[in-house]
């Protein structure tokens, strides 16, 4: 029996799909492919999504990323790899939920201080870090500083220009003197002492002499200086501040003149030239003056032919050395009488074109010397009356007693002055006390050494002040290294660091200094009340500050000696 099969095929029209380009393959929609919804349920195993095509148009599309694939199974689906799978958390009451934001509470407040306190340990850490390199780097200029000061004391040993540095030498001699006999002593008996301390003797007297050749042969160098200060003054050029502080040099035809006078003067001194370059100087000189008939043109006429005869006759080992500071001599005072000589080569203009020194205005008579010198040649300290010897005087009669170094008294003394002048004080008595008075304030006072450590280093010692708010002053002073006086002026009551015995020994040694500076008190006293010593300190007061840590720049050349 033959059974008929009735096809119910329902042709549906195409509604829309998708095709692939390369394969060819097409998709279409699988809701819009089924039957009638009366006659297949729609609950199984189908999955519709609603379409709804006005127009359809045939283009082509390349989807950002690969989609999940629907399929009619429900178990069987292809996720993207992006996909989340979210799950339905178990059911929490309100008791659960107010414990649970406790818990959450403590949990971030714990991590919160956690991360606080990290952060403060990096704060800290980074604080130490900058702090330690600012320790470094100050360390590291500390030794710059006192290793550029042993240079310059050095070079000032062994190319000494001033009094000071020949009393340097001078108690450098006396300490190796008195070192070597007191070994002597220790060492070697009565007879060998005697030999030792002629030997000693005879070094020290040769010491001495090579002192005192060196000394004379700076003299003689500062005295050609000194004579030819006159002409050296001339030749600089006149300069004042304009509008908005410009500097302006002005070079007037006395400065020129002055100039051209100094240039002969340097190739007179001129050593380093050939015979012929020296006689076409010497004439060329004579030349200019011959037109003058004054008693030094006669001079140096005369001294002039007569070199210039010896440099023809060309003599072997021929020495010129006296007749040309002879030459020299007579021509500096051929130019400092130039222009008032007399002569006819000289016009009205020229004599007003003088070269002289500036006038002293305030000069004063030196009781030994019997000298009208200027004001700054006396030597001031606190316990005179009246400036009556001046210093060389004061000098030659120190040449009896022992010679003291009074370099590191005055170091100490330019340090006081320049934290004085950094602190903007009004007070005068640092600047009106001298390098005497800082050895006796340091010495029989202070007995030399610090009052908290005992160093007798005087390369590191300070005078400070005692209260960091008073005005220095030799009763508010305290002699420490430069480590502790850095501590010191940190210290806001001093009554609780430091001791009643060292409290009390402080206040001594200040009454002791009041008793011995009284004078120095009127001194102070005048020049508050009369205002002077501002004008002092701006136009007389001329001193260098010393290179220390609050002055120091790493990025400054310091010239030394």
């Amino acid at each position: 029996m033959t059974l008929p099969i009735e096809k119910q095929k329902i042709l549906k029209p195409y509604l829309g799909g998708w095709q692939h380009k390369i394969t060819g393959v097409k998709y279409v929609n699988a809701a819009s492919q089924t039957g009638p919804l009366s006659k297949r349920d729609p609950q199984k195993n189908t999955y519709c999504k609603a379409v709804q095509c006005v127009q359809t148009n045939d283009g082509a599309t390349q989807s950002l990323r690969h989609h999940a694939t629907q399929m009619w199974r429900d178990d069987y689906y292809v996720p993207n790899e992006a996909d989340k799978y979210m799950t339905v958390k178990s059911y929490e009451s309100y008791v659960d939920m107010q414990f649970n934001l406790d818990r959450y509470a403590c949990v971030i407040q714990r991590n919160y201080r956690a991360y606080k306190w990290r952060k403060y340990i990096k704060e800290c850490a980074y604080a130490y870090r900058e702090m330690f390199e600012k320790c470094k780097k100050y360390e590291e200029e500390k030794a710059t500083a006192n290793k550029l000061r042993h240079k310059e004391n050095i070079l000032r040993q062994m190319y000494p220009r001033s009094r000071a540095d020949f009393d340097m030498l001078y108690d450098l001699v006396e300490k190796w003197r008195f070192d070597h006999l007191k070994d002597i002593k220790l060492r070697l008996c009565k007879a060998d002492q005697r030999a030792e301390n002629y030997r000693i003797v005879k070094k020290t007297i040769e010491m001495l002499n090579q002192i005192d050749k060196h000394k004379q042969a700076v003299k003689r160098s500062s005295r050609k200086q000194n004579v030819l200060r006159f002409l050296t003054i001339n030749c600089k050029p006149i300069r004042w501040s304009s509008y908005k502080g410009k500097l302006v040099e002005m070079t007037t035809i006395k400065i020129q003149n002055a100039r051209k006078l100094k240039k002969i003067y340097d190739a007179l001194n001129n050593c380093n030239v050939s015979s012929e370059e020296r006689m076409n100087l010497l004439i060329t000189l004579k030349k200019w003056v011959e037109t003058h008939n004054c008693v030094e043109a006669l001079d140096l006429l005369l001294l002039l032919d007569q070199e210039i005869t010896l440099l023809n006759r060309k003599i072997e080992g021929l020495s010129l050395d006296y007749l040309n500071e002879r030459i020299t001599h007579t021509y500096l005072n051929f130019v400092r009488m130039y222009g008032i000589c007399g002569c006819e080569c000289i016009t009205t203009e020229s004599k007003n074109n003088e070269l002289r020194e500036p006038l002293e205005t305030e000069t004063k008579l030196c009781w030994n010397c019997l000298k009208l010198l200027p004001i700054h040649k006396f030597l001031v300290h606190t316990r005179m009356k009246k400036l009556t010897i001046c210093s060389s005087c004061t000098s030659l009669s120190r040449r009896n007693i022992a010679h003291v170094d009074y370099d590191p008294y005055m170091f100490i003394l330019n340090c006081v002055r320049a934290e004085e002048e950094h602190r903007d004080s009004t007070s005068a008595l640092a600047f009106i006390m001298q390098e005497q008075d800082i050895y006796h304030l340091v010495n029989h006072i202070w007995q030399g050494q610090s009052a908290l450590s005992k160093t007798r280093d005087l390369f590191i010692l300070r005078m400070v002040r005692y209260q960091k708010d008073i005005e220095w002053a030799p009763w508010n002073c305290i002699l420490l290294t430069k480590d502790e006086a850095d501590l010191h002026y940190d210290i806001n009551d001093l009554a609780t660091i430091y001791s009643e015995h060292l409290i009390s020994q402080i206040d001594l040694r200040h009454l002791i200094a009041k008793n011995y500076f009284k004078r120095l008190m009127i001194f102070e006293k005048e020049f508050r009340e009369s205002c002077r010593f501002s004008e002092i300190q701006s136009k007389q007061i001329k001193y260098k500050p010393p290179v220390t840590m609050e002055n120091y720049d790493p990025s400054k050349k310091y010239k030394l000696g």
